[in-house]
């Protein structure tokens, strides 16, 4: 098959690659029709440690890719649920799917000793830019697409809409509730769009880029640049600030403001993925402190939000309009990861095509 292959800092080439086999009866084969980008894959790309993981220094060979959704080829005999042919929308990782954790659905906690949890970022589990993919513990952790979403709303389901329902649910949002999100990639604008539909009482939004701030407005929210942001916010609020924050970059700055924008005892959910050496915990906690914050932060557990995100999606309360602003062929992959990298031509996410 073709696939993106990653091989060093920016070096991400389409090149043939051995078509995966089914290494469990647990799992199953697509035929991938979409995958994306995600802002973690920069990381990456960059060569950054993530994890136990520095790549900056020669790793072996791997299919990149996290968001990926596609139609059933090959199920594996112990799988229960699917069958060849089903339109098929993947979790961005997968735990063994027999310990107790994952067969609660939740990933996160899988008890196994599996070299890998995340596809696409070691040879242990690789990712879906590519023309099939293995699903892993395809009962557990991927989900059958209904007729009535569409393949950019299912890709979505993936990681960004899932990560930015679960900021949200871990700042402790209710409907009435205030929020301001910081950072407006596709995690920040799903996280917004789905607090508008969850019935927040007021939704600011937080990013330095124009463009960005413009897509939010078109489903309510008001949006904001960062150097304005907390004097509006306090002016907005009464002085006190917003019931919830969440907070989808992961930069110290970023995770700072969030206590200066929150309320004492309102709630903070930090999703943005924060790198070896870019966290200033004990002042971020000593402020959470002093207004007594409740803070979460975490990776999502994206089964958790997918019966939420489906029923918003369906009932078109969420729409994910304006998030795709790019097309590319698997082949030009190389391009969509510099396009991507440098934010060049307004580009927000970018569909990858087999």
């Amino acid at each position: 098959m073709k696939a993106l292959v990653f091989h060093g800092p920016k070096d991400i080439r389409y090149e043939d690659f051995p078509d995966p086999g089914l290494s469990s009866p647990h799992h199953a084969i697509i035929e991938v029709s979409h995958c994306s980008i995600c802002g973690s894959d920069l990381h990456l790309y960059h060569g950054d440690t993530v994890g136990p993981m520095d790549f900056s220094l020669p790793q072996p060979q791997f299919c990149v890719g996290h968001e990926t959704i596609g139609k059933v080829v090959e199920v594996g005999k112990s799988v229960k649920n699917l069958q060849v042919g089903d339109r098929l929308l993947v979790a961005g990782g997968a735990g063994c799917g027999l310990c107790k954790f994952c067969k609660a659905g939740d990933l996160r906690r899988c008890t196994s000793d599996r070299p890998a949890m995340v596809y696409g970022f070691s040879p242990h589990m690789n990712g879906g830019q590519a023309d099939y993919l293995e699903v892993f513990a395809a009962d557990n952790a991927a989900m059958k697409i209904p007729d009535t979403v569409s393949d950019e709303q299912a890709l979505l389901m993936t990681d960004a809409a899932a990560t930015g329902h679960f900021g949200l649910v871990g700042s402790r949002f209710e409907p009435g509730d205030s929020v301001a999100v910081i950072g407006q990639g596709p995690v920040g604008l799903m996280a917004a769009e789905v607090a508008v539909a969850m019935g927040a009482s007021r939704v600011f939004t937080i990013d330095p880029i124009k463009a960005r701030r413009d897509l939010s407005r078109g489903f309510g929210a008001t949006p904001l640049h960062p150097d304005e942001a907390r004097n509006v916010i306090l002016q907005e609020t009464g002085g006190v600030g917003v019931d919830r924050v969440v907070e989808a970059v992961g930069r110290p700055e970023t995770i700072t403001q969030t206590i200066r924008l929150v309320r004492p005892g309102g709630g903070v959910g930090i999703v943005g993925v924060v790198l070896d050496g870019d966290w200033g915990g004990v002042p971020f906690l000593r402020r959470a402190q002093g207004k007594s914050v409740s803070v979460m932060a975490g990776i999502a557990n994206v089964l958790d939000s997918w019966p939420t995100l489906m029923g918003l999606f369906e009932s078109g309360r969420i729409k994910g309009d304006g998030m795709f602003t790019h097309s590319f062929d698997l082949k030009d992959g190389a391009d969509a990861y510099s396009l991507f990298d440098e934010r060049a031509d307004g580009v927000v996410k970018i569909m990858i095509k087999p």
